[in-house]
C-alpha cells in the first residue's frame, strides 16, 4: 500500500500536531510505503503586494499542487491522508482528487472545533470532508462539531486517539513545593490555551492568601506576550509568573518534574499531547471539559477536571486536588485506565484496521456521484432581477449549454440515469412555480429535448404571489391544467412546501404538516417525487432530519456544487452566471480533439467538475 501523508508540522521537537503527526507517520511506515508533503513548502518566487492580496498566495498554491500532482500522479497512491484540517486538509483534498486516490481527513482539535466561527475555515472543512473516504476525530466533541457544520459528515467519522507511548512505569509524588507550582505547555502559547484566565485565578489565589506560582512553556507572540505583561503587572502577580519560552522535549520534562500539577485551562481541545506527556512524567492534571481525555475519564476521575471554566471555579479545583491526599494513587489509577485505551499497539491497529478495511470506497474519480443544478424562479419579459431571469437571457444560456455538448434535465431524470451517462447534465430546477415557466421556460427547454424539476407550494396553485411582499411584480403561480401539461412533457412537479413557509420558523407540528403535506398532495397529482427545496433555503440539520424520512434529496440556495451521497439534503445550486463562469474555460466549440458529441459533452462536464472542486 502506498500513501501520502500531508502534513504542514512534522517532529518530535514541535508541539502537539508535530509530535502525533511524526508518531502516525512512523506506525504506518512499519507496515506501508509512505511519504511526506507539505503543502506550505514554497517552489516559486512570487512577488506580494498590489490590488489583490490573495493573488501571490493563490499562484504559489497553484504551483505547488501542480508539482505534486505531476509526481505522484502515475504511482498508483492508495491513499493521501491530510494530518489536520483547515488549508492543510483542503489541499490534500485537492491533490487526492487530482491524482485520483482515496482521501482520509485526520482533524485534530482546532481545524473543528473552531472552524465554525470562521467562514474560511468552515469552508476549509466543508470541502475537505465532502470528499473524504473517512474523517478520523480524537473525541466525541470534535464529531458532534462537525456534525454542527454537516450532519452528513457524521457518518464518516472514526474516533483514533493520541497513543500514550511511556511512562507506565514512573511515580507520582505528593506535594513537591512549599508553595503550589503548576505549569502550562504548548509550542505556541497563544489564547487557545486560556492564559489569560489562568492569569486571573492566579491573581485571585493571590487576594485569597494562597501562593501559586504559574511556569508558562512555550513560545509567546510580541504583541501577545506584551498583553499578558501588562494583566500581570495590573494584577500585581509578576513575582508568581515565569515565562520558560520554547523547550525542547527533554528540557520539557525536566521542567514538569518540579510541577505540583499540570493544568490545562483550553475551552476546546481534541487530546492534548502535553496532558500525555505530564502523565509520561509522573505529574497530575487537571483540565477543563474538554476532549477525549475528559469524555474517557470524567465518569471516574471527576476530581481532575474543573466544574467550569471560571478562576474561581479553577482555583477551587486546583487546591482541592492538591490538598487531596490520594493524588498520586489516583494519578497512576487514571494513567492506567487511559493506557489500555491509548496505548501504542492499540493505536497502531485502529489505523491498520481503518486502512485495510474491506469496504473501502471507490476513489475520488468522479463516478456520477457529483451533481452540477442550476436554480432559478420565473422566466419572463426583458428586466432582470432577484426572481425574473429574462426571455433572452434563459434562451442564450440554454443555447450556451446546447453548444457545449451537454443538456438540462430534471432531477428525476438525472437519477434515473446511469452514473456515466450524468457527466454531460445539469439538474434544471425552479422555485415557487410561476406561469413563465409554462408561456417562456418550457418552449425554450422543449426546442433542445431538455426538461426541469419545478417546486410548488400547494396552497398557492393557481394563485397569484400575494405572498411575496418583497416582488413588486404580481406573478401568477402555475395552475392545475399547466403543471398537468408540464408533467407530461417531462418536467418533474417537485415539493417547496405547503404555504412557503420559512421552516425555520415553525414549530414541529406545522414544519412536519408542510413536509409531509406538501408530498401526499403532489404524490396523488403528479407521481411520485423525492425531491424538495427549503423556502427561501431555510434548513439546519435539525430541518434536514426531518425532511429525510419524506424526501431522499432537498435543494438548498446556496451555490456551489455538491454531492448526492454526502450533501443529499442540502444539495447547492449554482445561478445562471456561475454557470456561465465555469463553462467559459471550456471553450469546447474550439476543442477539435472531441470527435463526438458524447465526448464532446463528457470533457466539458469533466473541467467545469475540476474547476469546482469535485
Amino acid at each position: 500500500m502506498k500513501i501520502l501523508f500531508v502534513t504542514s508540522e512534522f517532529g518530535s521537537n514541535g508541539g502537539g500536531l508535530s509530535l502525533s503527526s511524526e508518531r502516525v507517520f512512523n506506525y504506518l511506515s512499519e507496515r506501508y510505503s509512505v511519504q511526506i508533503v507539505n503543502p506550505k513548502n514554497p517552489q516559486v518566487l512570487v512577488a506580494d503586494g498590489g490590488y489583490n492580496q490573495e493573488l501571490a498566495s493563490a499562484i504559489r498554491h497553484e504551483n505547488n499542487l501542480k508539482i505534486d500532482a505531476y509526481q505522484y500522479q502515475d504511482k498508483d497512491i492508495d491513499y493521501v491522508i491530510a494530518f489536520s484540517g483547515g488549508f492543510n486538509g483542503y489541499y490534500a483534498s485537492i491533490l487526492a482528487q487530482r491524482i485520483n486516490s482515496s482521501f482520509i481527513l485526520c482533524l485534530r482539535g482546532t481545524d473543528v472545533n473552531l472552524a465554525k466561527w470562521s467562514p474560511t475555515e468552515t469552508f476549509y472543512l466543508r470541502e475537505s470532508a465532502i470528499h473524504s473516504y473517512k474523517v478520523v476525530c480524537l473525541s466525541r466533541e470534535m464529531i458532534e462539531n462537525l456534525r454542527l457544520i454537516d450532519n452528513s459528515f457524521c457518518a464518516k467519522c472514526v474516533l483514533i486517539p493520541n497513543p500514550i507511548v511511556s511512562g507506565e512505569g514512573v511515580a507520582f509524588t505528593a506535594k513537591r513545593n512549599p508553595a503550589i507550582v503548576i505549569g502550562t505547555a504548548s509550542t505556541h502559547l497563544n489564547e487557545k490555551k486560556g492564559v489569560a484566565n489562568l492569569l486571573s485565578m492566579v491573581k485571585l489565589a493571590k487576594e485569597g492568601g494562597i501562593e501559586i506560582n504559574l511556569e508558562l512553556v512555550g513560545e509567546v507572540d510580541a504583541d501577545l506576550y506584551e498583553s499578558y505583561i501588562k494583566i500581570i503587572n495590573n494584577f500585581e502577580i509578576s513575582d508568581h509568573i515565569t515565562f520558560h519560552g520554547r523547550v525542547s522535549r527533554s528540557e520539557l520534562s525536566l521542567l514538569m518534574k518540579n510541577w505540583d500539577l499540570y493544568v490545562q485551562t483550553s475551552v476546546c481541545e481534541g487530546h492534548p499531547n502535553s496532558v500525555i506527556e505530564s502523565l509520561e512524567n509522573g505529574v497530575g492534571f487537571i483540565s477543563t471539559r474538554t476532549g477525549y481525555i475528559f469524555e474517557k475519564l470524567h465518569c471516574d476521575f471527576p476530581e481532575f477536571f474543573f466544574d467550569d471554566n471560571t478562576p474561581a471555579s479553577m482555583l477551587k479545583g486546583i487546591l482541592a486536588l492538591i490538598n487531596d491526599k490520594k493524588l498520586a494513587p489516583r494519578s497512576e489509577q487514571l494513567r492506567d485506565n487511559l493506557l489500555k485505551s491509548s496505548d501504542s499497539n492499540a493505536i497502531k491497529d485502529l489505523w491498520y484496521k481503518l486502512l485495510e478495511s474491506p469496504s473501502k470506497e471507490v476513489r475520488c474519480a468522479f463516478d456520477g456521484d457529483n451533481i452540477l443544478s442550476v436554480g432559478l424562479h420565473d422566466v419572463q419579459g426583458e428586466v432582470h432581477d432577484s426572481i425574473t431571469t429574462p426571455i433572452d437571457v434563459f434562451w442564450q444560456f440554454v443555447d450556451f449549454i446546447y453548444n457545449h455538448g451537454m443538456g438540462l434535465c430534471s432531477m428525476r431524470y438525472y437519477l434515473s440515469m446511469p452514473p456515466k451517462e450524468r457527466q454531460s447534465w445539469i439538474v434544471c430546477t425552479f422555485d415557487d412555480g410561476y406561469v413563465g415557466l409554462y408561456n417562456h421556460a418550457l418552449p425554450i427547454l422543449s426546442k433542445y429535448g431538455f426538461s426541469a424539476t419545478v417546486f410548488i407550494c400547494t396552497s398557492l396553485i393557481g394563485h397569484d404571489n400575494k405572498w411575496n411582499n418583497k416582488d413588486s411584480k404580481m406573478r401568477r403561480h402555475l395552475n392545475m391544467d399547466e403543471l398537468s401539461t408540464l408533467n407530461n412533457q417531462g418536467w418533474e412537479i417537485a415539493s417547496h412546501g405547503v404555504h412557503h413557509y420559512n421552516f425555520l420558523k415553525l414549530t414541529d407540528i406545522e414544519l412536519e404538516n408542510e413536509i409531509k403535506q406538501s408530498k401526499e398532495q403532489i404524490d396523488s397529482l403528479f407521481g411520485s417525487s423525492d425531491c424538495l427545496a427549503y423556502p427561501y433555503g431555510a434548513n439546519n440539520a435539525y430541518i434536514q432530519q426531518c425532511v429525510s424520512p419524506y424526501y431522499k434529496y432537498a435543494f438548498a440556495v446556496n451555490q456551489g456544487g455538491t454531492s448526492l451521497s454526502a450533501d443529499a439534503h442540502q444539495l447547492r445550486r449554482y445561478s445562471i452566471s456561475e454557470i456561465y463562469k465555469s463553462a467559459v474555460i471550456c471553450r469546447t466549440q474550439h476543442d477539435r480533439t472531441a470527435r463526438t458529441v458524447d465526448d464532446l459533452r463528457r470533457r466539458t462536464v469533466i473541467r467545469i467538475k475540476t474547476r469546482h472542486g469535485f
